[in-house]
C-alpha cells in the first residue's frame, strides 16, 4: 500500500493545495494585480480543477501501468476512469462551495459561478488528459 501511494503524491498534494487555497479565510487571500481583472478568479477555478483531473488521471494510469505491466487494459478502463475523476472533481467543487458558505469563520461565500468554472475546468482537464494520453473508448469483444 505505502509503495503504491507514491504514484498518487502529485495528485494528493494538488488536492491539498486546492483545499488550502479555497478554504483559507478571505482576509488571507492575496490581493494582486490579477485580482483586478474581472472574473479572473473564475479562470483560476477552471485552471485548478483542470489540473486536478489531469494529475489524478495520470496518477491512476501510471499505477495500473506499473502494477499490471503488459496487461493493464484488463484492470484499467481509461474512459471510465476519466469520467469518474471528472465526476469527483465536480463533487469536490460543490462541496468546497457549500463549506465556504457554512464555515462562517473563513468569511467566504457560496458562488454558483465558481462551481460552474470548476465544472468547465474539470471537463477541460478531461479533454487535456484525453489528448495527452490518447484515450480511446474500450473495444467491444
Amino acid at each position: 500500500m505505502m509503495r503504491s501511494i507514491r504514484f498518487y503524491i502529485p495528485a494528493i498534494l494538488w488536492t491539498l493545495i486546492i483545499l488550502l487555497l479555497t478554504l483559507m479565510p478571505a482576509s488571507d487571500v492575496p490581493n494582486t494585480f490579477l485580482s483586478k481583472i474581472p472574473h479572473f478568479d473564475k479562470v483560476v477555478h477552471a485552471g485548478i480543477f483542470a489540473l486536478f483531473v489531469v494529475l489524478w488521471y495520470a496518477s491512476v494510469r501510471k499505477y495500473y501501468m506499473i502494477k499490471y505491466p503488459g496487461n493493464s487494459e484488463a484492470h484499467f478502463h481509461p474512459m471510465n476512469t476519466l469520467a469518474l475523476i471528472i465526476l469527483i472533481a465536480i463533487i469536490l467543487g460543490i462541496l468546497i462551495e457549500i463549506t465556504q458558505k457554512e464555515w462562517k469563520s473563513i468569511h467566504r461565500d457560496f458562488e454558483w459561478y465558481d462551481w460552474v468554472a470548476d465544472i468547465i475546468g474539470a471537463f477541460f482537464g478531461g479533454a487535456v488528459a484525453n489528448e495527452l494520453f490518447k484515450i480511446k473508448p474500450a473495444r467491444k469483444k
